[in-house]
């Protein structure tokens, strides 16, 4: 079980790390813009409705939820009142400009794995996206850089550093790696 943990976790730390050593090709000296988040929560298990196979949480603030683990939950039956439910998600992103116009592209991978059967329940979820994508607005006050991808999704991304910020022109485009990993893993309880 702490091999599934650990491995788990790290398989989360390491989705985050690829995405901050992505570096797109270089066609330019201009930085490259780097953000990265994770989010941990717990919650305790205080409840189990094994017929309806719903799940009654309580967080560390003291709220009381419930949570439907569907069928795609494996090994549902280990789960114990007392158990830890320990969640982390992580997003990471790497984009660097790109001088030269070419066409939009979007490219999409995803990975999954579950605990062995007779363990605790867990996973771990990633997803990476690589994508060329057009600059249409730059707002130099707000910090705001409007993207335009390869599907026609919008998306104005926050530039913290003035100096990146400085360089990017609209109509220039930008090469990017976005990363984001989700691991759930249910702990035994304390004694």
């Amino acid at each position: 079980m702490k091999r599934t943990i650990a491995a788990i976790f790290l398989a989360t730390y390491f989705l985050s790390e690829a995405a901050l050593a992505a570096t797109p090709p270089a066609e330019t000296s201009v930085p490259a813009v780097m953000v990265s988040e994770t989010v941990k929560s717990e919650a305790k298990v205080v409840a189990i409705d094994r017929k309806t196979r719903v799940v009654t949480l309580k967080s560390s603030a003291g709220k009381v939820f419930d949570v439907t683990a569907g069928d795609a939950v494996q090994n549902f039956a280990q789960i114990k009142p007392g158990d830890v439910v320990v969640t982390e998600f992580t997003q990471a992103l790497a984009m660097k400009l790109k001088k030269s116009a070419g066409i939009r592209v979007t490219t999409e991978m995803a990975d999954a794995k579950r605990a062995a059967p007779g363990e605790k329940p867990a996973g771990v979820v990633g997803r990476e996206i690589t994508f060329v994508a057009d600059v249409i607005g730059v707002d130099a006050k707000t910090g705001l850089v409007t993207l335009k991808g390869a599907k026609g999704r919008v998306v104005d991304l926050k530039v913290q550093d003035p100096q990146v910020l400085a360089e990017i022109k609209k109509g220039d485009q930008v090469e990017g790696t976005y990363i984001e990993a989700l691991a759930i893993v249910v702990m035994p309880a304390t004694r």
